[in-house]
């Protein structure tokens, strides 16, 4: 961030001349995203700016309780719309964020980029993106410290529930001395932990228990590789009741097995397979891997999607158009 202080000065400086702004985070929303754009809806609402919240997907439940999420709309007619600014958040590139083709770049004047992956193309008129960072909610964080920014206790809510969820509640790669601290403060703040532990943490429903009865008896392993992984299809989705975003906890639960370098989930997703790839070990680059298949992410947690749909066959699992 210190080496970043023009950028973050610019962003600041957009904000405060635009008259309509535009906050964007990714498809398949997660609590992450999520908090980071609740958190930056409240600053706007809190200097009287006219912003609007898109996302492509419905906010999952259990991110309900976020403040402002409410206001996340996913009609695409939001687009049809003039915008002074467009800030689209924790989103490697447009086509992630589910707006590639919703864009119309004569109608925004400024395109800001605020993310935390390596593999971001930086497609933004100005982009902010710190792969030290454990999520786009403790650059958020990092950005209201800047500009002083008072943390309300709703503001620090939304912070802390992105960083809990990145970080896989302090338990993953994405864990870091700033992380801790970051989460330390918004705690003091007043951030709400308890209705974030009940929704992210604890929220695991009867259906989501079935479905991750299925994800188990499928998981097989290849020693070669050092590679666990399981799949996930549609009407398992469909028939336990359970969104995806939800199952896609999925794969930093099998993270914490013994001996395996490398963990791949793959869920049904429509007419597309999302894979999510996890890993503990130094060694191993599942960003690297990620993008073989036109995904990215960090170096110990990444994913892609690609079209196609799951089949079982003689023994292997196959991904088919």
């Amino acid at each position: 961030m210190i080496n970043q202080l023009a950028t973050v000065q610019k962003i600041k400086q957009e904000i405060q001349q635009a008259e309509q702004i535009l906050l964007i985070t990714h498809k398949n929303p997660d609590g992450d995203g999520l908090g980071a754009i609740s958190a930056m809806a409240l600053y706007l609402k809190s200097i009287n700016k006219n912003y609007q919240l898109f996302c492509l997907d419905a906010v999952p439940e259990n991110n309900q309780f976020l403040p402002l999420i409410n206001e996340v709309a996913t009609n695409k007619k939001v687009f049809d719309n003039q915008f002074d600014l467009v800030i689209v958040l924790d989103s490697g590139d447009l086509e992630y964020a589910g707006v590639a083709d919703l864009l119309n770049r004569s109608k925004i004047k400024i395109l800001i980029n605020i993310d935390h992956h390596p593999t971001n193309n930086n497609f933004g008129d100005i982009n902010l993106v710190l792969p030290d960072f454990s999520s786009a909610s403790e650059i958020i964080y990092q950005l209201f410290k800047y500009w002083q920014v008072p943390i309300n206790k709703e503001i620090a809510t939304a912070l802390l529930n992105g960083i809990i969820f990145d970080t896989g509640a302090f338990s993953n790669a994405a864990t870091s001395l700033s992380s801790l601290k970051t989460a330390s403060h918004l705690l003091n703040l007043g951030a709400r932990h308890n209705q974030i532990n009940e929704r992210i943490l604890r929220n695991k429903s009867l259906g989501l228990l079935k479905l991750w009865g299925r994800a188990f008896e499928r998981l097989q392993y290849n020693p070669k590789y050092s590679l666990a992984f399981t799949a996930v299809l549609k009407k398992d989705l469909e028939e336990c009741e359970v969104d995806l975003e939800s199952a896609s906890g999925l794969s930093n639960f099998f993270n914490n097995l013994s001996g395996v370098k490398t963990i791949l989930v793959l869920i049904e997703d429509g007419d597309f397979i999302k894979g999510s790839f996890r890993t503990t070990y130094d060694d191993v680059d599942v960003s690297k891997l990620a993008k073989f298949f036109g995904g990215g992410g960090h170096q110990k947690a990444a994913g892609f999607s690609v079209k196609g749909k799951l089949v079982y066959n003689e023994n292997k699992w196959k991904i088919i158009e």
